[in-house]
């Protein structure tokens, strides 16, 4: 240990004897060190951090593929059998939402609740921080009614009274027929417990309240709402086996109810946390391995450096040997040398992550889940340190063995004043200078197709015009609005008021959110000689306005029109697709209804077909038909003659005009909702191009040090070559020509991993491929011009030498 000491003291004031390189060193490894802290954070948040559960590495869910018939162990009838009879997990709950009207409070509104079996607050390791949890047999029907308060609900809504418990709320919920609507049902729930601040299920959603979930006994009897099982898998029980274990339960359900259809059911059981993140875990993965790419080139970058400055203390270290140092003694102290540089790196990249990890959170997808949970913790502080002892490591280990490999006899030889690089250490430098150049070439390549595809499609044909739009979309409660009457009502009186409004030119309402939503549904052409012969499309219901509030160009024919109520307008795909050659105006479609059988609808118009960045190639036409009865989940497009945000708070305030509840879900401009479906893109091109900017920088450095080294260790030669004859251009173009082969490994380098990493990317391509050429020459193109200018600035320093003191040199 005091050896160890003696070494740092020694190497702090070896480098403080050299402060520019040391400044230069610990700059450039901050930069790759600080951006592999900036992204592990985000990943460590999103994926690594255990959810905040007892032991929620065993917490799985279970979902159901290929049932012909809606959900066999999972749904509520079975629901017992599944957990009664498995072999695979400790303990197994069930998760149900329902939406209730809450009366008994201030404020009466809607919330969406969840249902859950006794033993579900166990299952996660957490209690009510007041009272209780629910009992076994309040998952009977016959149960006195009972409920359990979010803090959050709590607090808000009863004022955290303690008092609270043993009070009752009345809950109006919806009496469901088979899948029908059939009317509203109000009890009293006695409050039970409460729940601990910061306690959340599933995770990151704000559930107010929790009720028992009724399980009917035994398999038989049916009940719509489908169950949603979390299990605690057994001890040394994996994800796979229960999958198995539950493939062999649905076999034996079939004794017990005959009825049960179990062809092509299959069963997937998956981590909480894997499912949580599902979708989510290759943009962070990506950026990571780009930032380590940074790292590795910084590494290289320092490595050369230590490279030049081993070669320059030949001569030290030739004097500690000679004095009876070891090799293994001289190469420890180069190495406690490289570890003090790299592990101040580590912090000065820890300081640079706290000023950027914030706007990284704000460039990530909102829709990431955990997102808001990224910080520096214990994890990311671990994670620093060990990058930072590996990159010393890394670019240190090569250096201090070149340090330490010196011949005492030649190196202090009398006259020998100046030092020199054998052709292996010379190998080594250009091997790193081209490592740096090919892996600045892949991010380079992979920035410029993000950057080729945002610019495609920006240039897309949306088929509307989202500028000036608002978006608004209401959820009103079905304990106010309990029949269609009300809720056409409140809408028309919405628009009519919001059609009154200054700088409103229209608007319009629509049965379903976003720019293509709807649903598919089948249909015939009328005259169709082939009856069975059936078409499919989608299909939307909008009131006349509708187009031009989304602005929609009309190809042919009219709008839709009151006088006309099963007058339907058409997009162009589904005109091609169904009247190739033949105009569409005037023709028929034909559907059914289980109430009135066969209905005709009279095609008036043919509009462009409408895209959105999630969804630009359309494989399903749209049909917009007349819409007379809105449900309860409204849209309105309100098109203005500016900035749409300006209305915002005048919309609010008619809305609340005709009803109190806070029921408006989203009101944003159209033009953010389509810049939201881009985010993931835009998100990726943007620290991808940092990430490549940065390597580019880097790489450039190393290109000129490394030739700059090259022509001062050459000074000698360089001057026995002019005084032989050699002319300025000479020296000129042999260092460029040394530079440009460099640079030309590089890139064949480079373009080789491209190829094959880029791929990676494909799914965020949108008009141009992982191998375009056009884009992997145009950008080879461009590192080759900046390394050949960086090659330039040495080369012409060594055509400028005085071949008199260049033979002087030693």
């Amino acid at each position: 240990m005091g050896t160890f000491w003696q070494d740092v003291r020694y190497g702090c004031r070896m480098l403080g004897r050299n402060p520019g390189f040391t400044a230069v060193v610990v700059v450039i490894l901050a930069v790759g060190i600080g951006a592999n802290t900036a992204v592990f954070s985000v990943v460590n948040a999103v994926m690594l951090r255990p959810l905040p559960y007892k032991n929620s590495r065993d917490l799985v869910t279970i979902r159901e593929h290929g049932v012909r018939s809606a959900r066999i162990l999972c749904g509520r009838p079975h629901f017992s059998f599944l957990r009664e009879n498995n072999h695979v997990f400790e303990s197994l709950a069930g998760l149900c939402g329902r939406a209730f009207y809450v009366t008994g409070i201030e404020k009466p509104h809607e919330v969406l609740a969840g249902e859950v079996t006794a033993n579900f607050f166990p299952l996660l390791g957490t209690q009510p921080m007041l009272g209780r949890g629910f009992l076994p047999e309040e998952e009977r029907p016959e149960s006195t009614h009972v409920v359990i308060l979010s803090h959050a609900f709590w607090r808000d809504c009863l004022g955290a009274s303690p008092d609270a418990l043993g009070k009752t709320l009345s809950l109006a919920t919806y009496k469901l027929g088979e899948f029908v609507l059939t009317g509203l049902h109000s009890e009293s729930y006695t409050i039970v417990g409460v729940m601990p601040p910061g306690f959340t299920f599933p995770y990151g959603k704000s559930v107010p309240l929790w009720t028992p979930l009724i399980i009917t006994e035994g398999v038989t009897g049916s009940y719509p709402a489908p169950v949603f099982p979390l299990a605690r898998l057994k001890k040394g029980v994996t994800p796979t086996q229960a999958e198995a274990d539950l493939a062999v339960l649905a076999d034996h359900l079939r004794q017990f109810d005959p009825k049960v259809d179990l062809e092509g059911a299959k069963f997937d059981v998956k981590r909480l946390l894997d499912r949580l993140v599902e979708g989510h875990r290759k943009l962070p993965l990506l950026l990571l391995g780009a930032a380590g790419f940074v790292l590795l080139i910084a590494c290289g970058n320092v490595a050369n450096l230590f490279l030049a400055r081993a070669t320059v203390r030949q001569r030290e270290m030739a004097m500690r040997v000679a004095l009876g140092a070891s090799r293994r003694r001289v190469l420890r102290q180069m190495l406690t040398e490289s570890l003090l540089l790299s592990v101040a790196a580590g912090v000065l990249g820890l300081l640079l992550t706290f000023g950027t990890v914030k706007g990284l959170v704000r460039l990530c997808p909102s829709d990431t889940p955990r997102l808001q949970e990224t910080s520096v913790d214990l994890t990311v502080l671990g994670f620093t340190l060990g990058v930072a002892i590996l990159t010393g490591l890394l670019f240190g280990m090569m250096p201090a063995w070149r340090a330490s490999d010196v011949s005492v006899s030649e190196t202090l030889k009398e006259g020998s004043g100046r030092t020199t690089t054998g052709r292996g250490w010379r190998r080594l430098h250009s091997g790193l200078v081209v490592s740096q150049l090919g892996l600045s070439l892949i991010l380079l390549i992979g920035s410029a197709l993000l950057i080729r595809s945002l610019m495609a499609l920006a240039s897309v044909d949306l088929g509307f015009r989202p500028e000036n739009v608002l978006a608004l979309e209401i959820r009103l409660p079905y304990a106010k609005y309990t029949n269609t009457a009300q809720q056409n009502a409140f809408c028309q009186s919405l628009l009519e008021r919001l059609r009154a409004l200054p700088h409103v030119q229209s608007a319009a309402l629509s049965d379903s959110w976003g720019v293509t939503g709807g649903y598919a549904a089948p249909f015939s052409l009328s005259g169709q000689t082939d009856t069975g012969l059936r078409h499919t499309a989608k299909w939307r219901s909008v009131t006349p306005d509708f187009f031009a509030a989304l602005g929609v160009r009309f190809l042919r024919g009219q709008t839709l029109s009151d006088q006309d109520p099963d007058g339907v307008v058409i997009d162009e795909i589904l005109a091609q697709e169904c009247f190739p050659g033949v105009d569409p105006v005037g023709q028929r479609l034909i559907t059914e209804d289980s109430a009135s059988g066969h209905n005709l609808h009279t095609i008036l118009g043919v509009v462009d077909t409408v895209r959105s960045f999630d969804i630009l190639a359309p494989v399903q036409g749209m049909v917009y038909a007349m819409e007379t009865e809105f449900e309860n989940w409204p849209a309105l497009l309100i098109r203005t003659d500016g900035d749409p945000m300006r209305l915002a708070p005048t919309v609010r305030q008619q809305v609340a005009d005709l009803e109190p509840d806070p029921v408006i879900q989203t009101l944003e401009p159209l033009e953010t909702m389509l810049s939201q479906m881009l985010a993931p893109r835009r998100f990726v091109m943007i620290l991808l191009s940092l990430f490549a900017g940065i390597a580019l920088a880097l790489a450039t450095i190393g290109v000129y040090g490394l030739l700059q080294y090259s022509t001062t260790q050459q000074t000698h030669d360089i001057g026995i070559r002019m005084a032989l004859g050699a002319r300025k251009i000479d020296v000129l173009r042999a260092i460029l020509a040394h530079g440009f082969k460099l640079t030309l490994i590089g890139i064949a380098i480079g373009l080789a991993g491209a190829v094959a990493l880029t791929r990676i990317l494909s799914s965020l391509l949108y008009d141009v491929t992982p191998t375009d050429p056009l884009t992997l020459a145009g950008v080879s193109l461009v590192l080759a011009a900046i390394a050949l200018l960086a090659s330039y600035l040495p080369a012409r320093r060594a055509a400028r030498i005085d071949p008199m003191a260049a033979l002087r040199y030693e």
